[in-house]
């Protein structure tokens, strides 16, 4: 009986800990595409005023300035250091928002005897938590009344 009550521990404990790394990583995905487009705009931005502003009227200049901004635009660099930064925050506030899952889950994993239960206790408590509070909507106020 040891034994299973072991297994069950340590299921509990990664799947909770899958839980919360597969929602945080759809949590990066979309703050990634946010970041690229949130980068780009500001690179872009930057690019036009210093490509589009006028020391003197001249068609070379001009000729050289559009040039110049075509170059800036197609440049896949800041939109990618864009995601990458975007996606990492992503994933850290994904994971700020698991930090009950992940200790519980940490707790049935590493845990040994009564330490895991305690850990699977939680995992569970959080679950009926979730259940209630999100999926029955028990406690929450309705904003039509």
């Amino acid at each position: 009986m040891r034994m299973v009550t072991k297994i069950a521990c340590r299921t509990l404990g990664a799947a909770g800990m899958t839980l919360a790394c597969v929602d945080s990583a759809k949590v990066a995905k979309q703050f990634s595409e946010i970041g690229s487009d949130h980068s780009q705009e500001h690179y872009l931005e930057k690019a036009y005023y210093k490509t589009r502003t006028l020391d003197k009227v001249s068609p070379a200049d001009n000729a050289l300035r559009e040039k110049a901004f075509e170059i800036h635009s197609k440049n896949p660099i800041p939109s990618f250091l864009g995601k990458i930064k975007g996606g990492f925050q992503g994933f850290m506030y994904g994971m700020s928002n698991y930090l009950p899952v992940i200790a519980c889950s940490a707790l049935a994993i590493l845990g040994k005897n009564i330490v895991a239960k305690a850990g699977v206790v939680g995992l569970g408590c959080i679950a009926v938590y979730k259940v209630l509070r999100n999926g029955l909507g028990v406690g929450k106020n309705n904003p039509m009344t």
